[in-house]
């Protein structure tokens, strides 16, 4: 039988329980860490405020790792270092959600911003799919089609003065709603 006995009590040993992660799986575990708060530091001011932090010590040590200057490669290092030590203390499954629902935010921003731009090259090269547009998306036919003519009569004397912008706002706003 191969079935491993504690010295103490005699009592069969759980061996799930005395597992203890190897050195590299630790490594493997902190080397996570310090991408995710490498993640968190190289977000713009507007997204890193967003960021709901547990520990305040974490916000600290980033915050004072995104004023280290780029030239300073080795004082930045130690400080990643330092934040993935922070980090080991804290769950950081709520970090990495956050960021993910953002990265899905600006996905589809950015998913919506390109749509609206082809459909204004679209309406440009041919106003009759306007009514196709209006059929997807919701908005002021009247208006539409006036947008539509004034940046088409702008790109063709070569004096846009905002109309194709004004035009590609209104199609965003009707694609985002």
């Amino acid at each position: 039988m191969n079935d491993r006995r504690s010295p103490q009590n005699d009592e069969l040993i759980d061996d799930e329980r005395l597992e203890v992660p190897s050195k590299s799986a630790k490594k493997r575990e902190m080397l996570a860490l310090q991408a995710l708060g490498q993640e968190l530091a190289n977000l713009s001011e507007k997204q890193f405020q967003k960021i709901q932090f547990a520990e305040g010590a974490l916000r600290e040590a980033l915050e004072f790792y995104r004023g280290i200057p780029e030239k300073k490669h080795e004082a930045r290092r130690r400080q990643m270092q330092f934040i993935g030590k922070v980090m080991r203390g804290i769950e950081p499954d709520s970090l990495q959600a956050q960021l993910d629902a953002m990265k899905t935010t600006d996905n589809e921003k950015k998913r919506k911003h390109r749509q609206a731009k082809q459909w204004r090259d679209r309406l440009l090269d041919d106003p009759k799919q306007a009514t196709d547009f209006l059929n997807e998306f919701a908005t002021d036919a009247q208006r539409l089609n006036r947008l539509i003519r004034a940046a088409k009569k702008a790109r063709e004397l070569n004096k846009d003065k905002g109309e194709a912008r004004s035009l590609y706002l209104a199609l965003y706003a009707a694609i985002a709603h």
